[in-house]
């Protein structure tokens, strides 16, 4: 079925028509197949990326919400407002944390010297 193409210095033989529908087609068929596979990954990746950014959100606001359960106050307070609380906070826990040192440094050395309190 096949053609014998006779070129000035070679032959070629040409598949029959039927033949070269059935090439391109497979050849259809695969491209078709590998741009099917390529945007199914990408819609895949995107939906990935959606749920992604929405896990973070949530991951977000929980954690937002759990400062406003720590900052005394802080579930009257918007996200900004909560931030600068926070921050205030820190530094006061800070200054109390740094008193409670020095006191318990003074109440031992109290115990050293055998000092009596309370007369």
């Amino acid at each position: 079925m096949e053609k014998t193409l006779a070129s000035s210095h070679t032959k070629r033989s040409s598949p029959s028509p039927s033949t070269a529908v059935n090439a391109s087609s497979t050849g259809f068929n695969r491209r078709t197949k590998q741009r099917l596979s390529d945007a199914t990954a990408s819609v895949s990746e995107t939906t990935r990326a959606e749920d992604d950014d929405d896990n973070e959100e949530e991951g977000v606001e929980e954690k937002i919400e759990a400062l406003q359960t720590i900052v005394p106050g802080g579930t009257a307070l918007g996200v900004d407002a909560l931030f600068e609380e926070t921050a205030s906070y820190i530094l006061a826990l800070q200054c109390q944390i740094n008193a409670i040192k020095v006191l318990t440094a003074f109440l031992e050395r109290c115990e050293k010297d055998d000092m009596k309190f309370g007369g």
